[in-house]
């Protein structure tokens, strides 16, 4: 009899085990467990009149001749480590075009000199390896973790990039938040397939970590800048962690059209000198303009929320206090200015949810269009306005933004 009780427990705990989340590692706010080095090498690319693009990040090129490569010039990444020849064709100037790429855009920095920052808010990135020292966030770091190949990686472009975006000091978002952040892979096994476990044990290890952290600390929003689609190995589990985080009070900013809450984001672009605070200087974004023009778009009918996105000045992985302007961005520059955004929403309305923020910047939104030569009226979706958007969720709060 007690034989087959004890054998019943034992099946009734494996079946528990079975259903429960995976136990995440421990981690501990404060911790910084390895200090990426700085990339320093040249990661300059030959100009491509053909493509019209080029990476001319940490590059030499006094004694490169560009005088007919203005237009190709506009396409191009460069950073402050970029030694340009001593004449530089027509009206491109790169330092204006960096400076201007710096401001977040849409009024968020009148919103800071207010006392809207994102102080106190939590913003928790899984991505690639961080250059944990760049002044942009060095200073608010909460907590840096590294697995699996990114324990072996020098700082990389993109984690530094995505942190800054969503809050750096001078370029982002929410210049006040805290920053936990996950270096990760996407890679598991030795098949080298895209595969997104690892993604899912990050996300439930933040959400164990967020029970340990006190008010005024915890972790509100998570940004991944990836995407999957639903037969991708590890999607599953991704996606139920992501529901946990959400249970849990966290919401999740990542690239995925089948979620809800998360298809009406779009990032667009700009004049070149464009004010990144007008919306008369606001272009539709580079990577998608041609499907817009050729009725492929997926926000013809104005549904899409735009946040800015081409342009873009970030921080570099070349040192503390280099910079990089990204000419073409990508939905990874869209996410973490979203979680941004949030950051400053839960800062007004401490108890706001992710529903109630997407609900106020679709009302709170500005329809877009642009009109090419011919004439024609292309709308491409609503541009956010974060005065509106906040001032709408303020309203009866008893949070009042803190100076």
């Amino acid at each position: 009899m007690k034989k087959r009780v004890y054998l019943a427990l034992c099946l009734l705990l494996a079946l528990l085990t079975a259903c429960a989340p995976p136990q995440a590692d421990a981690l501990r706010a404060g911790t910084v467990c390895r200090r990426p080095e700085a990339v320093a090498a040249s990661l300059v690319n030959a100009p491509d009149t053909d493509a019209g693009w080029g990476d001319f990040r940490c590059a030499d090129l006094r004694d490169w001749d560009l005088s007919d490569m203005e237009e190709e010039l506009f396409a191009t990444d460069f950073d402050t480590r970029t030694q340009w020849p001593a004449d530089l064709p027509g009206s491109f100037d790169p330092e204006r075009l960096l400076e201007l790429g710096k401001d977040p855009g849409l009024g968020l920095r009148a919103l800071h000199e207010q006392g809207i920052t994102g102080k106190g808010v939590g913003i928790a990135i899984i991505d690639q390896t961080l250059l944990v020292e760049h002044r942009e966030y060095a200073d608010r770091l909460r907590l840096y973790q590294e697995y699996h190949t990114a324990a072996e990686d020098v700082a990389s472009t993109h984690g530094p990039a995505v942190a800054s975006i969503a809050l750096g000091e001078t370029v982002g978002a929410a210049p006040e938040a805290l920053l936990y952040f996950i270096a990760d892979d996407l890679i598991n096994g030795t098949e080298g397939e895209r595969d997104m476990t690892h993604y899912a044990e990050d996300v439930d290890r933040l959400i164990s970590l967020n029970e340990t952290l006190p008010e005024g600390e915890k972790i509100r929003v998570i940004s991944m800048s990836v995407g999957w689609m639903a037969d991708t190995p590890g999607a599953a589990e991704l996606e139920s962690a992501i529901s946990r985080a959400r249970a849990a009070g966290i919401a999740v900013v990542c690239v995925n059209s089948r979620d809800p809450l998360l298809e009406p984001w779009m990032g667009m672009g700009r004049r070149r000198y464009g004010d990144p605070n007008e919306r008369a200087d606001c272009r539709p974004g580079a990577f998608w303009k041609e499907s817009l023009y050729s009725g492929e778009y997926r926000g013809a009918d104005g549904s899409l929320l735009l946040v800015p996105m081409d342009r873009r000045t970030a921080a570099s992985p070349a040192g503390e206090r280099e910079y990089a302007y990204f000419a073409e961005g990508g939905m990874s520059w869209t996410v973490p200015y979203v979680a941004g955004l949030y950051a400053l929403a839960c800062q007004v309305k401490p108890e706001v949810t992710y529903e109630e923020f997407l609900t106020a910047a679709q009302a709170t939104a500005n329809p877009i269009s642009i009109w090419p030569e011919e004439g024609e009226e292309y709308p491409y979706g609503k541009v956010v306005d974060p005065a509106a958007l906040l001032a709408r969720l303020g309203e009866g709060s008893k949070a009042a933004p803190q100076n």
